[in-house]
């Protein structure tokens, strides 16, 4: 306890908020958060940081399958083709100025993104 005590506001800031992002990641160490302290709970967070790692690695990588999957999903879609892009843009742009209004205009490329490419 008498590190904790010792350590400057800016170190026990860092270590509080390093702390905070471990535990919302691994909510399993917040009894030992009550339980032990700042300290204790920095200790078993060092000792599941590789656990951590491999974890936050897998969110990523699921994150750019994702990312991977909705570009190539896009790009097959109709509304990736020049002709069927400038066309219902130009309609959109066209209810959106008669009607005001953005949700009018956007449910002219409705049809086109649920057909997604059978249109062309």
């Amino acid at each position: 306890m008498s590190i904790w005590k010792n350590l400057h506001w800016i170190q026990k800031t860092i270590i509080g908020v390093f702390v905070m992002l471990m535990v919302a990641v691994m909510p399993e160490l917040l009894p030992l958060l009550d339980l032990g302290g700042i300290e204790l709970i920095f200790g078993f967070v060092l000792m599941n940081l590789k656990i951590a790692k491999y974890w936050l690695h897998e969110k990523y990588q699921r994150a750019r399958e994702l990312a991977s999957s909705v570009v190539t999903a896009f790009l097959g879609s109709a509304l990736a083709k020049p002709k069927t892009f400038i066309f219902h843009g130009g309609m959109c742009s066209v209810v959106l100025f008669f009607t005001g209004s953005f949700l009018f205009s956007s449910v002219v490329f409705l049809p086109v993104m649920f057909a997604n490419g059978y249109l062309v």
